[in-house]
């Protein structure tokens, strides 16, 4: 008999009951017998994805070939709906009308183990998006704040996007095919194709509004009104989660859908979804499955990473919850995991955390996801929060990047954004490596990204409160600059001195600063937050 589960056999007279769609993970042994061959991957990958391989000088081998058909057609047979297969993970997504069907299989020899991933027998009882005061005021013009705060638009000035596709894996895109906001992205025919993983066949269009938000933070294109971090990129739109239910099949859905993404050739893939327990607590993940590589949706993460393609994720809302850290596949690790920080730069309480002490840290990066600017489902410029919304600000211009530097492979241009970071080389588990400041990557000199901050002294603490201090001796002066670009604190310092202490340092609001430190004929930016 074939190896599952105890538990499912406790389901089967439950999901009978209630003649539901129940889904499997069908792992398969080995890929020996396929078809195709590594030696013409034109048979299963786009000429784009194989260019961007070579490009970014990317193997292609046996995680690409498709499972064998025949595997497919061997569990059609026996009676299961083979609903998706996987290539990197060699699997297939099943569903079967209930559990005894698979619970009386026998082995077939290409099969290693079954496992399921949704049962039906709870529904979720609260709202799975639970953005802060989301949808509040049209605020006209607002979204400046959240491209400023990371020097989006001196990267705009060399990149919007053009030329660059981008994944946005989501819930659905609820009238996005119908709002004015993005009518020139279809005038440019930006949009490339729509796919639904859940539904196969279904309308993304009509599923959840979601999505629509996420992809207004990059796409959005009216000047004077709202633009966004990679206006005139072009997006495929993939539906991967079943908003009204939680279950792990979602992440499988995930998986497919980064597959996807990654055969037609896409550069980046947003993912504003996470996971961490489910509507049933026996599908639940547990702390110690969060080391960066071991749970299945993190493990496709970082091979899409391995495969050419910038992976920006949500941190997740879990803050102020009982879980409380970040979710999957944000913890995966090669991902860019985004927390999320107010317009002044402070850290938000919903904001998932990091785990303290683990081999892995995450988040990466924060950005602005409390009161962010977004489009509604009904076309309005609004606010919402979550990190569902900081996280499309980092993707869009990751995509700006991949523009500006095609020679560097996803994973550099991933350690680029950490390393802008304000903090950096700090970590803190709210923070992550801080608030990215985007113009440091384009410096004069682009063959290094190793010296991105151009910075000749160290500035710190940071976050700041009364005091700062510096490591080079030969400063002569210190200007201090306010998010608007306004002088806040302006003093020369005397030789030898590494140490300003001032009323109005104490005095400043909170928020977000830019130190500009003179030596001499030189001088180098850095940011600082106060706290």
């Amino acid at each position: 008999m074939i190896r599952i589960a105890a538990a499912i056999f406790l389901l089967t007279l439950f999901a009978s009951a209630l003649n539901a769609e129940v889904v499997y993970w069908v792992q398969f042994n080995t890929k020996k017998g396929t078809p195709y061959s590594i030696d013409k991957p034109e048979d299963f990958l786009s000429q784009r994805a194989i260019e961007r391989k070579n490009r970014q000088k990317i193997t292609i081998d046996s995680t690409d070939l498709p499972v064998n058909p025949v595997f497919v057609d061997s569990l059609n047979s026996l009676g299961l709906k083979v609903k998706h297969t996987s290539r990197w993970l060699n699997a297939a997504i099943v569903t079967a009308p209930d559990t005894t069907l698979v619970a009386s299989l026998v082995h077939p020899s290409f099969i290693d183990s079954i496992e399921i991933r949704k049962n039906q027998l709870y529904k979720s009882s609260s709202f799975k998006f639970s953005d802060e005061d989301s949808l509040l005021h049209n605020r006209y013009g607002e979204a400046y704040n959240q491209i400023a705060m990371l020097n989006g638009h001196i990267i705009h000035e060399k990149s919007s996007g053009k030329g660059i596709w981008i994944a946005v894996i989501d819930a659905g895109f609820s009238n996005a095919d119908k709002l004015e906001v993005f009518d020139s992205l279809y005038a440019r025919n930006g949009i490339l194709g729509t796919r639904d993983f859940v539904n196969p066949g279904g309308n993304v269009f009509e599923s959840n509004w979601h999505g629509t938000s996420v992809l207004s933070v990059m796409a959005a294109n009216q000047p004077g009104s709202f633009t966004g971090t990679a206006p005139d990129a072009s997006y495929w739109l993939l539906r991967a989660e079943d908003a009204p239910t939680e279950y792990p099949v979602e992440e499988d859905y995930w998986i497919i859908a980064a597959e996807f993404a990654d055969s037609v050739g896409c550069d980046v893939t947003n993912t504003s979804l996470g996971y961490t327990t489910f509507d049933d607590p026996f599908f639940n993940h547990t702390h110690n499955q969060f080391d960066g590589n071991t749970l299945r949706i993190s493990k496709a993460a970082n091979m899409a990473v391995e495969k050419g393609m910038v992976v920006v994720c949500s941190a997740g809302n879990s803050g102020r919850d009982n879980w409380r850290y970040i979710s999957a596949p944000s913890e995966a690790e090669k991902v860019l995991s985004v927390a999320a920080v107010t317009a002044n730069g402070d850290t938000v309480h919903f904001s998932s955390a990091g785990f303290a002490n683990a081999d892995i840290q995450k988040p990466d990066i924060a950005a602005m996801g409390s009161q962010t600017t977004v489009v509604s489902q009904f076309g309005s410029v609004v606010r919402s929060s979550g990190t569902s919304f900081s996280s499309p600000v980092i993707a869009g211009m990751a995509a700006c990047l991949v523009d500006i530097f095609p020679e560097k492979s996803a994973s550099e241009i991933i350690a680029m954004i950490r390393q802008s970071g304000h903090l950096f080389p700090s970590h803190d588990v709210k923070y992550g490596y801080g608030i990215p400041d985007f113009s440091t990557l384009i410096q004069t000199d682009n063959s290094s990204f190793l010296n991105m901050n151009n910075n000749f002294s160290a500035v710190y603490p940071n976050p700041f409160s009364s005091f700062i201090k510096f490591n080079d001796e030969n400063i002569s002066h210190i200007t201090l600059y306010n998010s608007n670009g306004n002088t806040v604190f302006s003093t020369s310092v005397n030789a030898g001195q590494t140490k300003i202490s001032s009323p109005v340092l104490f005095n400043l609001p909170k928020g977000m600063y830019f130190a500009i430190l003179k030596n001499q004929n030189k001088q180098s930016i850095t940011k600082l937050i106060k706290k």
